[in-house]
């Protein structure tokens, strides 16, 4: 990396918890004319990831009844974010002394994802494709 911080060169996408996805992907289409990227059912979760032409993404995850644990409804879980030189971030985060979620990135079909808190709990992930390479 050419300086000592990890540069940022997009805004990826906001990961919202819903309560019915295909509500929510009506409305988002309806409104703001995003279509439909990708689906999928992960641990039982059905998610969804909409989008438009100017590649801004949501994916949402959905929870009918919220997450089931006392006073933990349903909220923007995380945001991410698209970064330079992606392969030097996970040294780079460390020397930072960023607790990770993972020792190693993530492997999606298409892209690669490294997952973090920030000082105050709040979950980022950085990926070195945006929309995953949607």
């Amino acid at each position: 990396m050419k300086n000592k911080h990890i540069v940022i060169t997009k805004f990826d996408h906001i990961q919202l918890d819903v309560a019915d996805i295909e509500e929510s992907v009506k409305f988002y289409s309806d409104v703001f004319g995003f279509e439909v990227k990708e689906v999928g059912l992960r641990a039982l979760t059905r998610w969804v990831i909409v989008g438009n032409e100017n590649q801004l993404f949501l994916c949402m995850h959905e929870f009918p009844e919220g997450r089931g644990v006392e006073n933990e409804g349903l909220e923007i879980t995380h945001f991410g974010l698209i970064v330079e030189e992606f392969d030097e971030v996970l040294n780079r985060l460390k020397s930072f002394n960023v607790k990770l979620f993972y020792e190693e990135p993530v492997q999606y079909h298409s892209s690669r994802s490294i997952y973090f808190l920030d000082p105050n709990g709040y979950k980022l992930e950085i990926s070195e494709y945006i929309g995953g390479g949607l």
